[in-house]
């Protein structure tokens, strides 16, 4: 039987900029104009498509859950952690006045730091993605997920660890994976099938124990590793300092001669902390306008 559920948030929450990330993914279903989000979970041996809408009420923020077969105490958990409905928004606010990032923080105020639907899907899009401009890896991305895995009510799952841990290489490469990214995906994959790599896990671990383990399989470096302690974990204080569209939001920001290298944007970013995973949203927001 179907339900539906009021939630009041707690500003400031601002869901324009993180609408718009969410529909720059061709994999996500997003209604930005009408605040509605298609969350595709798998919980309990149950696939279901949650129904999310966000209000534009910048002043008394909230959001209507809709669901079926799971119940709203079930997803409830997952659903905040992904949206970061219990971040503190406002202490981030706060603290990021007091730093250069004050004019982004003025800009980008309330938006959250919004994870990917599920820990698996995140690792697999990320390993995907690495070494490959935007457009090519949304699209190698995309045919992975609507070769191998399903679709419900108009939104797509990505396939599950058993589908991709069962693939020869060559299966990946008819989809224009190098031989290499596709061992590698099969890899992790078959990981995670056996247990040794206990995605779960990982939510109970530091960032470092977290780092050690993932790279230890072929094609998890430290990109792919910090990528998934953000997008997957919801790190709270990681600033990625190798990354283009960092650099690039910095040397903006700062006005600097030139790009900063990764120590300069370190150096730069310890007055971010303890939010530095947001100063590194706010950057990337700043360079995708």
């Amino acid at each position: 039987m179907a339900w539906r559920e009021k939630i009041p948030l707690t500003p400031p929450y601002e869901t324009k900029w993180m609408l718009k990330r969410l529909a720059m993914d061709p994999l996500n279903t997003v209604d930005a104009a009408n605040g509605y989000v298609a969350v595709p979970l798998t919980m309990l041996n149950n696939a279901e498509v949650i129904h999310v809408w966000f209000s534009h009420d910048e002043a008394m923020p909230e959001v209507v859950v809709e669901g079926e077969n799971l119940t709203f105490a079930q997803v409830y958990p997952q659903l905040a952690r992904i949206f970061g409905w219990e971040q503190p928004l406002q202490k981030v606010y706060k603290h990021f006045q007091k730093t250069d990032l004050a004019p982004l923080a003025a800009r980008y105020q309330g938006t959250p730091l919004v994870l990917d639907f599920d820990l698996y899907a995140c690792l697999m899009k990320t390993i995907i993605h690495q070494q490959l401009n935007l457009s090519f890896a949304m699209t190698l991305t995309e045919r992975f997920v609507q070769t191998y895995g399903s679709q419900k009510d108009g939104t797509w799952f990505y396939p599950a660890p058993e589908t991709i841990a069962s693939l020869e290489p060559e299966d990946l490469r008819a989809l224009q994976f190098s031989r290499s990214k596709a061992s590698y995906v099969i890899g992790v994959s078959q990981a995670v099938v056996e247990q040794s790599l206990d995605l779960q896990a990982l939510h109970d671990k530091s960032n470092e124990d977290i780092m050690k383990q993932l790279t230890r399989y072929r094609g998890v470096g430290p990109w792919t590793g910090r990528c998934l302690l953000l997008f997957g974990l919801g790190r709270q204080d990681l600033l990625p300092a190798n990354d283009i569209g960092i650099q690039r939001g910095l040397h903006t920001l700062l006005q600097t001669e030139k790009r900063p290298t990764a120590l300069e944007v370190e150096a730069a970013g310890e007055q971010f902390a303890p939010y530095r995973s947001f100063a590194s949203l706010y950057l990337w927001l700043s360079t995708e306008e």
